[in-house]
């Protein structure tokens, strides 16, 4: 017997808004790489990673040294709704060269972006991560996503004791396995992926609708013959009476199921009980 693994309460199990946002991002994954085999020199696959839910500071005070932070989405005024895209500097040094047509052996050394460099953020950006957020968004209202200036994630990005989800997704490229992180706080937009998404029952097969109407109970009624009274004929009835029905003895009578004329029966008895002979199926 394995026995059970001990809980991490400083990490708590993933819910349905981790499940979601996991889902969400492997699916960005594919477009972003998608979107790279046009934009790059050379070839770049994304892959998702893994979804963590740290502290808000723990999740700055876990990143690389000189980290590049680039707001997708600025808290609100209250606080929430953040996203931020985190890029190791070299990694993001190579990507953007890749713009201009470099295709880097190696990654370059960490540095200042130039000015040129500094122009093309906001369409790598764009193009690689911005538009297959949206693509793979799994409503039918994505929401608005806007690209800021790099700077370190410690100054756009509140440190607290409130969980947050980092996402990394690893580039893979001809130099070398290298992640980017996408923080996202866990209000905002963001709570559209706690919804629980509607389960989808399966449709019963026929066989078993068949079966389960042929055990289901239903009455059998048989009319003996009905007349036409007034309700003066009614009113005047005693015991002793004669009511001749319209049905004529050489005609079979009327077989009921659930109020519908289904068969043609013949009344008889068997032992001291009534009963009848099915004549014609009518089906009516």
């Amino acid at each position: 017997m394995t026995p059970p693994a001990e809980f991490d309460f400083r990490k708590p199990p993933p819910g349905q808004i981790e499940r979601n946002v996991s889902a969400w991002l492997a699916s960005a994954c594919r477009w972003a790489t998608e979107a790279a085999a046009g934009a790059l020199p050379y070839p770049v696959t994304f892959q998702f990673a893994g979804l963590d839910t740290p502290t808000a500071t723990a999740s700055i005070l876990a990143l690389p040294e000189g980290a590049v932070g680039i707001q997708l989405a600025a808290p609100d005024v209250i606080g929430t709704g953040a996203a931020l895209l985190v890029f190791p500097n070299p990694l993001f040094l190579a990507l953007l060269s890749g713009l201009v047509g470099e295709a880097p052996a190696e990654l370059p050394v960490g540095r200042e972006p130039t000015p040129l460099e500094l122009s093309l953020v906001p369409h790598l950006v764009r193009e690689l991560f911005i538009s297959p957020l949206t693509k793979s968004w799994p409503t039918s209202a994505p929401p608005k996503f806007s690209v800021g200036a790099p700077s370190l994630p410690s100054a756009v990005w509140r440190a607290g004791n409130e969980r947050v989800m980092v996402g990394t997704l690893t580039a893979s490229a001809p130099f070398g396995d290298h992640p980017v992180y996408l923080f996202l706080a866990r209000t905002g937009p963001w709570e559209e992926l706690g919804a629980a998404p509607v389960e989808q029952v399966a449709p019963v097969p026929r066989e078993v609708i068949e079966s389960l109407v042929r055990e289901m109970n239903v009455e059998m009624t048989v009319v003996l013959g009905k007349a036409d009274l007034t309700m003066h004929d009614v009113t005047s009835l005693t015991p002793g009476d004669l009511v001749v029905f319209d049905q004529k003895v050489t005609q079979p009578l009327d077989g009921l199921v659930s109020g519908a004329r289904k068969f043609r029966v013949w009344p008889g008895v068997v032992g001291d009980r009534t009963a009848v002979v099915v004549d014609t199926i009518t089906g009516d």
